[in-house]
Order: structure tokens, then C-alpha cells, then sequence
């Protein structure tokens, strides 16, 4: 954080995100949105673009605020850019749910208007955002690994993003010839834009950033293996061949490419899974703070998810499998970093705005101070133990199951943003009198302590102190 601003506008940007997938998991837990149908309903596709645009890309270009100044030590371009960019994502988020709802009662619904309206509001953003953090990547050269995932992340959020506007041109006209046009592009770029936004955006970003979070976190070395190079080369390749087997002319040879793209992307996944291994056990830190336990435990799920889908793609299974298998690294791998990474940002960043000043000159709380690890962590383990259970529900069928689920993962969210606000807002009553070497924290209304006024600092005696140093 040396010499970085505090980004003015990443806490607006997380506050967006968890009202967004909140909504998205009562619309799945009350039965509205339905994932067995989420191409034919509506409510189905707003619940999942709440969950991929409201929750993840918006919590990921909210972190990328501070991260990428961070990660490069430069400046943001713009932090006006960085509200103007909140502001199109907000109207086009809610023009994509109140489009996709609109559906379900017809092309010539007046809220089905929406739907090309909100794709367009989300690709200006993804462009503003591009340009703005674009602008400090493009200062930082030569690129480390993780500026590499991150900005080859946001070009394929831009063509996600893009095919996606085609998508919601395409089923909003009247006109016949469009209609079939509008078969044809969903029955070819449906693949390309699941791969290009769970894998090429969401997964990539996600990636860089764990390399460089995780291992601050955990006191680990920064320096990356082979393993790492890897996991960026052959997630990256699969995702291009998967977009370029979508829409290539011949069929049998786009699918072989699809094939393939798909082997790299799981072999990459694999590549990263096992460096965090690596990470985790090089660390310096003994005991891991809530927050990269959690990680560690969304690096597993992603781990537990490449084998579930190893077994579905050698097995014959349920095609509800394959939609299982897409719910769990939405909310298991990749919801499970978000929360576990929020639990750390967000009490970070509160205290280098409150007392990052008067560090070294006065008493300070410890970070972790702001939160309550004892109590939250039930709420991380019972949230993965939810999505695990709403994941199966939905493999064998269940509709009940994953209701339920759901119904408790609502719960565990609600809980860890309850710790997030209560971070961010509550001022809890420490206690003065602490451990020796540790620091106090004063109660609320005490009176401040002003640079001059330290307190002296008590004395042993000349034999004393060297016994003690003996």
C-alpha cells in the first residue's frame, strides 16, 4: 500500500455485489428461479446474472480497483472512472434482470425492451473499466504473472460481455430472419460465452489474484514454479479454442477443437490447484488467519470440482450433472474466494482509512481487531457445506434439496456480510489491558492521543533487563 491511494469507490462496489448475489440466492431458494431451466426461464437467467455480473464481475472489478494500483505501484487512471464505471454497471444489471424477467411474458413485453439496453449499459462499463485499469497495467511493464492473468482476464470479459449483447439483440426482435439468426448464435456461442465468462474472466482474475493475495496472506514466496506458467498457458489456450470451435464452419472439427480447448482448461485448473498446494505448505505463517483458511478451502472445492468433472465426462451421467458441476464453481470455488478475500479486503481497508495515519504514533487496533474469527468462521463452513449439498441436490434431481440448500447458503451470506458491516461500520469494545508486545485498542469515546502526547515507555533495571536478555 506504499505510496497507493485508498480506492474511493471499492466499498460502493462490494455493497452492489452482496445485495446482488443475496437477491440471487432467495430467487433460487424460494423456487423462482429454477437452474434446470435457465435458458427457457427468465427468473432463471436473471438469478444467474445476478450471481456472474451482480456478484462476481462486480466484486472483482471492485477489488481490481485497489489491487491492480497494488500490484503495480502506480496510480489509478481515473477514480471519477471507477464511479462512472459503478454507476453503467448498477443500470445495466438491473436492465438485464428486469429484460430477462420480461421474457416470460413475451418478445413485445415492455421489460423484455430492457435486456438490450441493460447488455449495452454492462459493455460500456466493461470498457470504461478496461480503459481505466488499463491504464496503470499499460505503465507497469514488463507484466509479472499475475498482471498476465488479470489482463488477459479482461479480454475475455469484454468478449463475454459482447456476445453477450448479441444474445439479448438477437431474442428481443420481432422479425423472423432475426429469430432464426437468433437460434443460430445461441446454438453456437451458448459454449463460448459460459467458457469465456466462468473460465476466461471470472477464473483467470481470480487466479492472478490468488497467486498474489494467498501468498501475502500466508507469508508464503511470491516466486512462482513452473506450475503457475503452466496453469496460465493452458487455461488461456483451452478458453481460445473453445470460442474459436464455437463458431469455426466445419463442425466436426470445431467440436474436436472445443474438445480440446475444454482438456486444457481442466489440465490448467489442475497446474493451479496443485501450486497452491505448494503455497500453502512453503508458507512462514504457522497459524492462518479466517481468511486464507477460507481460501485454502476454495482452492479445494475447485480441486473436488475437476474431479467430479473428470468422473462426468468418462461416465455416462445426467445432463443435470454438467449444471452441477457449473452451480458449484460459481458459488463453491469462485463464491468461496470472493467471501474468504471480502473478509480480509474489507477490515484492511477500513483501518488504513481510520487509523493508517497514526500507525507509529499512537495506540491502534490490529486489523484482525475488526472481526470476530471464533463466531465467523461457522459461517464459512456451513456455507461450503450448503453449497456442496445444493450441488448434489441439483445432480440427483432434487429440487427440495437444493431449496433447502439454498436456504441455508442465504443464511451463511447473510451472516458473513453481517461481519463485513459490522467490520466496516461497528465500533466493538475492546479491552484496554492486552498481552504484553500486543496493541490496545482505546474504547469508543475515549478521549484521541495527539502525536505529542505518547506515553512513556516503562524502564527495567540496568541487571534486569540484561537477565531478561540472557
Amino acid at each position: 500500500m506504499h505510496g497507493v491511494k485508498v480506492s474511493r469507490w471499492s466499498m460502493a462496489y462490494f455493497a452492489v455485489a452482496v445485495g446482488s448475489v443475496l437477491l440471487a440466492e432467495i430467487l433460487l431458494a424460494t423456487g423462482l428461479a429454477d437452474p434446470v431451466a435457465t435458458v427457457q426461464s427468465g427468473w432463471s437467467l436473471a438469478a444467474l446474472h445476478l450471481t456472474t455480473v451482480g456478484w462476481l464481475t462486480i466484486l472483482i472489478l471492485g477489488a481490481l480497483q485497489q489491487f491492480v494500483p497494488v500490484l503495480t505501484v502506480t496510480e489509478l487512471t481515473s477514480q471519477r472512472l471507477a464511479g462512472v464505471t459503478l454507476g453503467f454497471l448498477g443500470v445495466g444489471l438491473a436492465g438485464l434482470v428486469g429484460g430477462f424477467i420480461g421474457l416470460a411474458g413475451g418478445v413485445g413485453s415492455p421489460l423484455a425492451a430492457l435486456l438490450p439496453w441493460g447488455g449495452a449499459c454492462v459493455m460500456a462499463a466493461v470498457l470504461l473499466a478496461g480503459f481505466n485499469l488499463g491504464g496503470s497495467l499499460a505503465r507497469s511493464r514488463p507484466w509479472t504473472l499475475s498482471v498476465w492473468f488479470i489482463a488477459t482476464g479482461m479480454g475475455f470479459l469484454w468478449l463475454t460481455v459482447g456476445l453477450g449483447l448479441t444474445f439479448a439483440l438477437a431474442l428481443t426482435a420481432s422479425s423472423p430472419t432475426v429469430g432464426t439468426f437468433a437460434d443460430y448464435v445461441l446454438a453456437r456461442g451458448l459454449p463460448a460465452h459460459i467458457a469465456g465468462g466462468l473460465v476466461g474472466w471470472l477464473t483467470l482474475t481470480a487466479m492472478g489474484v490468488s497467486y498474489k493475495l494467498l501468498a501475502m496472506f500466508a507469508l508464503a514466496p511470491e516466486h512462482r514454479s513452473g506450475w503457475a506458467k503452466a496453469s496460465y498457458g493452458l487455461t488461456t489456450a483451452g478458453v481460445a479454442l473453445v470460442w474459436a470451435g464455437a463458431f469455426w464452419p466445419r463442425d466436426q472439427l470445431g467440436a474436436a477443437m472445443a474438445d480440446v480447448g475444454w482438456a486444457f482448461g481442466w489440465l490448467g485448473l489442475a497446474a493451479f490447484v496443485v501450486e497452491m498446494e505448494r503455497l500453502f505448505r512453503q508458507r512462514k505463517r504457522r497459524h492462518l488467519e479466517l481468511n486464507a483458511r477460507a481460501g485454502r478451502g476454495a482452492v479445494r472445492a475447485l480441486a473436488a470440482l475437476l474431479v467430479a468433472a473428470l468422473v462426468v465426462h468418462l461416465a455416462p451421467s445426467d445432463p443435470r450433472a454438467s449444471l452441477a458441476l457449473g452451480f458449484y464453481g460459481l458459488y463453491g470455488w469462485l463464491g468461496g474466494l470472493g467471501w474468504s478475500q471480502l473478509y480480509k479486503i474489507v477490515p484492511f481497508l477500513t483501518w488504513i482509512e481510520r487509523w493508517g495515519h497514526a500507525m507509529g504514533r499512537t495506540r491502534t487496533p490490529r486489523v484482525q481487531d475488526l472481526v470476530v474469527e471464533s463466531r465467523d468462521r461457522w459461517a464459512f463452513m456451513v456455507y461450503h457445506a450448503a453449497i456442496l449439498a445444493a450441488a448434489a441436490g441439483l445432480a440427483l434431481g432434487s429440487e427440495a434439496a437444493f431449496r433447502i440448500a439454498m436456504g441455508v447458503g442465504w443464511l451463511c451470506t447473510l451472516d458473513i456480510a453481517r461481519a463485513l458491516w459490522r467490520a466496516r461500520y461497528a465500533s466493538p469494545s475492546l479491552p484496554t489491558a492486552r498481552r504484553p508486545g500486543s496493541v490496545a485498542w482505546p474504547n469508543a469515546g475515549a478521549p484521541a492521543v495527539s502525536p505529542g502526547d505518547r506515553e512513556p515507555r516503562p524502564r527495567l533495571p540496568d541487571r534486569a533487563a540484561k537477565e531478561g536478555d540472557a
